[in-house]
């Protein structure tokens, strides 16, 4: 059986956000040191996610970044949307967390509470936009740590509240892509 339907509804379905999002590009990107206690918390997000990914779309791509500083440069620009995963002193409590777009990231006074890779990261992000390169959307899921000193393993703060950061980044995923 052949089914007709009106073009309006074909187009429609064609470009709704949804569909439009589903054949964007999408990088999720951890970034951190697991030799700094709590900065390796968006690595360990990140494995989280590779490893559940049920239920997000297949155009993800999961991106280790480590402490990949420059080498992100051009990473950026093969996506349309990216999502980074990092530690963030943002002067809260451990564990809280925070979504930064980049309109946050230009407004900030002080931009050493960005990252705790800042210096390094804003050059990146600064060089992406002078090169046309930057993706249309960038956020950071901020974790604000307790611990980044040197040493293996989360701090206990942060090791406790593990699974509730999982769902609040795949929350902030699901609420991004829809």
């Amino acid at each position: 059986m052949i089914h007709v339907f009106p073009a309006r509804l074909i187009i429609s379905m064609l470009f709704s956000s949804k569909t439009v999002f589903m054949r964007k590009k999408i990088g999720i990107i951890g970034l951190g040191n697991p030799l700094r206690r709590d900065d390796g918390v968006g690595l360990l997000l990140l494995q989280r996610l590779q490893t559940q990914k049920n239920n997000l779309p297949k155009n993800i791509k999961y991106i280790e970044g480590g402490t990949s500083g420059m080498n992100l440069l051009h990473l950026l620009a093969q996506f349309d949307t990216i999502i980074l995963i990092d530690t963030v002193d943002f002067k809260g409590k451990p564990g809280d967390t925070r979504v930064f777009s980049l309109k946050d990231i230009r407004s900030l006074k002080k931009p050493a509470i960005l990252s705790t890779h800042d210096s390094d990261f804003l050059n990146i992000l600064r060089l992406s936009r002078e090169l046309k390169e930057l993706p249309e959307t960038l956020v950071i899921f901020g974790v604000q740590p307790r611990d980044v000193s040197h040493g293996i393993g989360l701090s206990k703060e942060i090791e406790n509240i593990l699974d509730d950061l999982y769902v609040k980044v795949r929350k902030e995923i699901q609420n991004l892509i829809n």
